[in-house]
């Protein structure tokens, strides 16, 4: 197979705790030009006289009046510099280290810190189309190598040309963290099977066995950052940062701010639109808000209701678009529970109002969404299939319970953590009272939530999924692939929905792996090891001045790259 997809081009940091930025000066100088008069010509000689006689003397002749200089030419005032322009943005959280190696627990924030420093082999724009970044074009000579051709001429932030070292180094880096560092992406490498340096600009990569989802990987960009060799020896990567983005890092101060420059160097000459970029840590909504207002930053995320507050403010526009993190209960499938049994998990499917949660949790800014988030390109089941899929019948759902052997219901608790998720349990716990099933809420810390998921020490969750690189990890874990095998699901399986999820992933054509994902996801839906309720929607909140800004799906800023900030 030779399938080719070329990619049409788009458009040292010191270590140092804060610079100056922008420091220029101005010196402006004019010349005085001076002009002289001319001397009185002499005048022409006379004959000399006969016999003179004496004369009266002659007349004084008047000297001629003198030229008057020009006035000198004006000199024009030193111009000032033009002000920097610095765009403000505020962060719902701290980063707590803005490493590359995708290690750190605190992923949203670590991405969102070190995305506009760090650029990938290729990205998506805000349609979730493909785009070439480092490398201007791929090819796969077979189904088992990646060829990328780098861009030339591409520059660190130290000014350290970029090379096909560097990016072997990134990603065997990235693939084994230094220190005995833990990726929690590591699953995305796993059919990596050499990376190798073909010249300065080309690397190849060679799989273990045909991967689809490879440009994927790179265009989410999270855990494929690109840097110079040998980074750690020449930073630290938790404070600091040397990549090819389109902003340097000046400094990071934990619990407070980011401040990056604009690095005028960056291989897109689109981008950035600003001089300074500086991130503010607000974990509290309140405080954006009264930031905003008060003009001290330009953007903040908010929630459905804070947008509602901010409507009618004459200066702050409010953007909103989907964004990939579905809303779910989760299961635990061990064996001898109620819900190890279909039949009750389709009840409890059958039960729950979405719109009813919808409108309560989420001020009615939500729409439905199977295991693939509406957004992400072709691959969504239609809205409408969903509304049949999702109608409520409360009879059909006691009908079940009954043929399950519990029509007087049982008692189960569901772990949550503050937020949606919480807020979510309140409004379903009320709807499965309906058949009889009287669900606890335990509320926790995010952090042992967090752990207690990973570790399946739980028997129901209220939760949310992620952004994917490709489409199979939306439905992955009931492929009982990782910890879903063991943690989640060793008493549950099925045979179909795997054969369709292993087609998915033996070939590079869209349109078979469409087939066969439609039917992965269909088979979820009536299985139901894990219950959909809503994907909502992302607001963000921006002065009028801002411009370019959007609501980028990915849940990160990629959109900051090119915001601009106008007088």
């Amino acid at each position: 197979m030779d399938t080719k997809n070329p990619v049409d081009p788009a458009q040292d940091q010191p270590r140092t705790t804060r610079r100056e930025f922008l420091r220029l000066s101005f010196i402006g100088g004019g010349l005085m030009v001076l002009q002289a008069c001319g001397a009185t010509p002499p005048a022409a000689p006379t004959a000399a006289p006969a016999a003179p006689a004496p004369t009266a003397a002659p007349a004084a002749t008047a000297a001629p009046a003198p030229t008057a200089a020009p006035a000198p030419t004006a000199v024009p005032a030193p111009t000032a510099p033009p002000a920097p322009t610095v765009l403000t943005w505020a962060m719902n959280g701290d980063p707590v280290s803005i490493e590359p190696y995708g290690i750190n627990t605190t992923g949203q924030y670590n991405y969102e810190a070190r995305e506009l420093m760090y650029d990938s082999l290729l990205y998506w724009d805000k349609d979730l189309k493909v785009q070439p970044g480092l490398a201007e074009s791929f090819e796969n000579p077979d189904d088992t190598t990646y060829i990328f051709k780098l861009r030339s001429g591409v520059k660190f932030h130290n000014g350290q040309p970029l090379t096909a070292d560097d990016v072997k180094y990134s990603l065997d880096t990235i693939m084994t963290p230094p220190n005995d560092g833990k990726n929690p992406g590591a699953g995305f490498f796993a059919n990596f099977d050499m990376v190798e340096v073909v010249d300065p600009l080309t690397v190849r990569i060679k799989m273990k066995k045909l991967d689809p989802t490879i440009p994927g990987l790179f265009a989410w960009s999270r855990y494929t950052s690109i840097f110079p060799k040998d980074l750690p020896n020449l930073v630290n990567p938790a404070v600091e940062g040397i990549g090819t983005g389109p902003f340097r890092l000046v400094s990071y101060t934990p619990n407070s701010e980011l401040v990056y420059e604009r690095y005028a160097e960056h291989w897109n000459s689109n981008e950035p639109k600003v001089d300074q970029l500086i991130y503010r840590i607000i974990p509290e909504e309140d405080a954006r808000i009264a930031a905003l207002r008060a003009g001290d930053i330009h953007g903040a995320d908010v929630s459905a209701l804070g947008a509602r507050r901010l409507a009618n403010e004459p200066d702050i526009l409010v953007e909103k678009g989907l964004f990939s993190s579905p809303k779910v209960i989760q299961f635990t499938l061990k064996g001898g529970k109620p819900w190890d049994n279909k039949a009750v998990r389709q009840a409890v499917s059958l039960v729950i109002d979405r719109q009813e949660v919808i409108d309560k949790v989420m001020e009615g800014e939500a729409v439905l969404t199977g295991p693939v988030v509406p957004g992400y390109g072709n691959y969504p089941l239609a809205e409408s299939e969903l509304q049949q899929l999702y109608t409520v019948n409360v009879e059909k759902a006691k009908q079940l319970m009954a043929e399950a052997g519990f029509a007087d219901g049982f008692q189960v608790t569901a772990m949550t953590f503050p937020g949606y998720a919480n807020d979510n349990a309140v409004v379903v716990q009320e709807q499965l009272k309906q058949i009889n099933i009287d669900m606890q809420i335990e509320q926790i810390e995010f952090g042992t939530f967090a752990q207690r998921v990973t570790n399946g020490e739980y028997d129901w969750c209220f939760t949310a999924r992620g952004m994917r690189a490709d489409v199979n990890g939306y439905v992955n874990d009931f492929r009982r692939l990782g910890i879903a095998k063991d943690n989640w699901f060793p008493a549950w399986q099925n045979a179909e929905l795997e054969a369709a999820y292993d087609a998915g992933m033996a070939t590079l054509d869209p349109a078979k792996r469409k087939e066969a994902f439609d039917t992965v996801q269909r088979l979820v839906i009536d299985e139901s090891p894990h219950i959909y309720l809503y994907q909502d929607l992302r607001f963000s909140a921006v002065r009028k001045e801002v411009e370019g800004y959007y609501v980028a799906f990915t849940t990160f800023r990629p959109a900051l790259r090119s915001t601009s900030v106008s007088e």
